[in-house]
C-alpha cells in the first residue's frame, strides 16, 4: 500500500509540474489594430447652366395693316339666244321604239302599266324619208296572258316594275326583246321575259305597209 501511495503522489507531482510548465509557455499575444475611419460621400448629377434669356422690349401699339382683297370681277351673264322653233318635222323611221298607250289590268297581282304619251326613238339604221302616216305597234292585251307572279317572289315580298323593249315583226310576233329597266329582282325580270316573248302584237305600219318596230312594254308586279 505504501508503495502504491508513493507512486500515486509522484505521478500527481509530475503532472502538476508539466501542467505548470505548459501554462507558462502558452501566453496569448494581443495585436493592436487601428480603428477604421468611416467616410461618407454624396453623389450629385451635373446640370449644365441655362443660358440667360434676354427679354426684348415689346414695342408700343402699332397699327396693323391688312391687305385689301382684290375686287371680285363680276361675271358677265350672257342671255341665251331664243331658239327658233323647227318648222319642218323630222322624218319618221320604219324601226322605232314606241311605248304602248292602252290601259290594261290583266290580273290583280300582275299589272301592265302604260305611259300617257309615247315618242318613237330613231334607231339610226332605217330610211330617213318622210312618211305620211306611222302607226305604232301595240300588244293585244285581251288575248295575251298576264305574266305569272313567281311563288318565291310572293313569299319573299318582291315587288317592282319591269320595262321591256320588244321588237315586233311585220306579222305581229316577237322577234327580239330585252330588259330596258329592271325591277331590281332577276326573278321578276325573267318572269316578264318568259311571258312577253309569247305575246302577239298589232304590227306597226308606215303608210299602208307593215314594218318592224321596237315598242316598250311596262309590267308591274305588285302584291295586294
Amino acid at each position: 500500500m505504501k508503495r502504491t501511495l508513493i507512486a500515486a503522489v509522484l505521478a500527481l507531482g509530475i503532472h502538476a509540474i508539466i501542467l505548470g510548465a505548459e501554462c507558462n509557455w502558452y501566453k496569448p499575444i494581443f495585436i493592436d489594430r487601428p480603428i477604421p475611419r468611416v467616410m461618407t460621400m454624396t453623389l450629385a448629377s451635373w446640370q449644365p447652366r441655362k443660358p440667360a434669356v434676354k427679354i426684348q422690349d415689346i414695342p408700343s401699339k402699332t397699327p396693323v395693316r391688312f391687305k385689301t382683297p382684290p375686287k371680285m370681277l363680276k361675271e358677265q351673264i350672257t342671255k341665251p339666244m331664243p331658239l327658233k322653233p323647227d318648222t319642218a318635222s323630222r322624218p319618221l323611221s320604219t324601226a322605232s321604239v314606241a311605248e304602248t298607250v292602252d290601259n290594261y289590268k290583266p290580273a290583280p297581282e300582275t299589272r301592265l302599266t302604260d305611259p300617257e304619251t309615247s315618242k318613237p326613238i330613231d334607231r339610226g339604221n332605217q330610211d330617213q324619208s318622210a312618211s305620211p302616216f306611222v302607226q305604232e305597234a301595240k300588244p293585244l292585251y285581251q288575248t295575251n296572258p298576264a305574266p305569272e307572279y313567281p311563288r318565291m317572289a310572293r313569299r319573299r315580298g318582291y315587288q317592282g316594275n319591269v320595262v321591256l323593249e320588244v321588237l315586233v315583226s311585220r306579222n305581229g310576233n316577237v322577234s327580239d326583246l330585252k330588259v330596258s329597266t329592271s325591277s331590281g329582282y332577276p326573278i321578276l325580270d325573267q318572269a316578264a321575259i318568259n311571258s312577253v316573248k309569247k305575246w302577239t302584237f298589232v304590227p306597226g305600219m308606215r303608210g299602208n305597209e307593215n314594218v318592224e318596230m321596237w315598242v316598250r312594254v311596262p309590267i308591274r308586279f305588285e302584291l295586294e
